[in-house]
């Protein structure tokens, strides 16, 4: 019998209790670290240069934001224009990104043990390891994304989906190649697309009141969210995880 929505959500909660602090800041640490939904925010757009000094900020953590300031500075004095700009952003940017893939994937191992009953921050940095890997499993789905977008909205959304597990099954498996867990992916969520589209709809109410809170909220949102994402996964893949419904 499938799991609901309100299931995982019980499931999370189950799990968070004693833990949402430790949770709140391993989501801090990887979201300072570009870790969190750092695939989907990979756009291959070059339309954009012109714009890429505004939006930058939006897209890395806050230790880059000040070197990034300082560059920008430093080359509109220098040059006057927006061409070194745009490298500097390419550079930054692929830091962000690398760095940003391998703490994504320990990102979601921390939230695998975290059903597991078992909490340790230093997990965050446990796939540096294959931080190449990482990158290229990003970069592969941020690619592909992108290209179904390219015929409609739609087959996009459809493609982020079935490539949703990808991520989760390489942190648990860093053995794996980008490809087979890209095909294991579409293998689980085959059939299953619909039924994590309302597991992540269900949390638009919450999502709500946390941007009420100029986005403080959030931080304990993310981890509610991802608890019951990592359920959803280890469901999906069949594990035996005490997975307790409230």
């Amino acid at each position: 019998m499938d799991y609901l929505s309100s299931d995982y959500r019980g499931i999370a909660r189950d799990k968070l209790k004693g833990n949402w602090w430790i949770s709140l800041l391993a989501t801090l640490v990887a979201g300072i670290l570009g870790g969190l939904n750092t695939g989907s925010e990979f756009r291959l757009n070059t339309s954009q240069f012109k714009q890429l000094s505004e939006n930058l900020p939006d897209r890395l953590g806050e230790p880059f934001v000040a070197v990034y300031g300082a560059l920008r500075y430093a080359s509109t004095e220098l040059f006057g224009d927006s061409s070194v700009l745009v490298i500097v952003y390419l550079v930054c940017l692929a830091i962000v990104l690398i760095v940003g893939s391998a703490v994504r994937l320990g990102h979601n191992m921390f939230y695998i043990d975290l059903c597991n009953n078992n909490s340790n921050l230093s997990t965050l940095f446990s796939r540096f390891g294959i931080f190449l890997k990482a990158f290229g499993l990003v970069l592969f789905m941020g690619l592909f994304v992108f290209l179904w977008s390219l015929l409609l909205v739609v087959p996009g959304i459809i493609a982020a989906y079935r490539y949703y597990m990808a991520p989760y099954l390489m942190a648990q498996h860093p053995e794996m190649g980008i490809r087979e867990a890209v095909n294991e992916s579409k293998r689980l969520m085959s059939g299953h697309k619909g039924r994590l589209f309302c597991l992540q709809l269900s949390f638009i109410g919450w999502a709500l009141l946390a941007s009420l809170t100029f986005g403080i909220g959030y931080l304990w949102l993310i981890p509610y969210v991802q608890t019951s994402m990592a359920a959803f996964y280890l469901d999906r893949t069949g594990q035996g995880i005490p997975l307790n419904v409230n």
